[in-house]
């Protein structure tokens, strides 16, 4: 077992991104989002540079006990003007000021890496914006690699 250790005052820069928005999405249908996502990218044969990218900006609990969340998806990619119309295009995007984490491990694990960023706010009395930003290095059937980025709202 490896030590998570957490570092502050870290930022994700990203060039060229493709951006899928999903907006109220219900939990069980994010993986079927993002393989259509992935899906896309391959149809249409875009040149990407980089790992896939997630940013989860907050999940409802509504009056009738569902659950949603909201999902940016981000790739880069070569020639990324090309593709305005399938996809938000944007040439730089900035996530100053993180908490950030890397997690090389089992998939069911990966909560612990979660848990180990909430009680560093909690510790260092730091106030999160909310938002989980995940950088997939590597994904396997027994071992996932992540970069964990959650932006402070005061460092």
């Amino acid at each position: 077992m490896t030590k998570l250790e957490v570092k502050q005052n870290k930022k994700l820069v990203l060039k060229q991104v493709l951006v899928k928005q999903h907006k109220n999405i219900e939990l069980d249908k994010f993986e079927e989002k993002l393989n259509h996502f992935t899906n896309q990218l391959q149809l249409f044969k875009v040149q990407t540079f980089g790992p896939l990218v997630t940013r989860n900006a907050g999940t409802t609990i509504h009056d009738d006990g569902n659950l949603t969340t909201d999902y940016e998806l981000y790739i880069q990619a070569h020639d990324y003007k090309q593709y305005k119309h399938s996809f938000q295009i944007k040439e730089r995007l900035e996530f100053p000021n993180c908490i950030y984490l890397k997690f090389k491990g089992k998939p069911e694990d990966l909560h612990y890496a979660h848990s180990k960023l909430d009680l560093y706010l909690y510790e260092e009395g730091l106030t999160s914006n909310g938002d989980v930003i995940t950088v997939l290095i590597n994904e396997y059937p027994e071992q996932i690699e992540v970069d964990l980025f959650r932006p402070v709202a005061s460092l």
